[in-house]
């Protein structure tokens, strides 16, 4: 266990937990208090797994928006 300090409405993340977790700035915490004298914080971090499946589950529009004529498309190439 690591200890650690709260000043000026802040908790600081000791360095070492901070490397070991990969924690960069602006990432999200979820906090959840578990009794008067405990609480649980977790990184709300999507697994590599789950940023796969996502990417697969709505895959970004790609092609052209508007459909081309074939004179369009062939007019450039001589």
């Amino acid at each position: 266990m690591t200890e650690t300090t709260y000043h000026e409405k802040k908790l600081y993340i000791p360095a070492e937990i901070r490397e070991k977790l990969g924690l960069k700035p602006g990432e999200k915490l979820n906090v959840a208090i578990i009794d008067r004298r405990s609480f649980k914080v977790e990184l709300q971090r999507k697994l590599p797994e789950e940023e796969l499946i996502e990417a697969l589950e709505t895959p970004p529009e790609i092609g052209v928006p508007d459909a081309l004529t074939r004179r369009e498309i062939y007019e450039d190439i001589r």
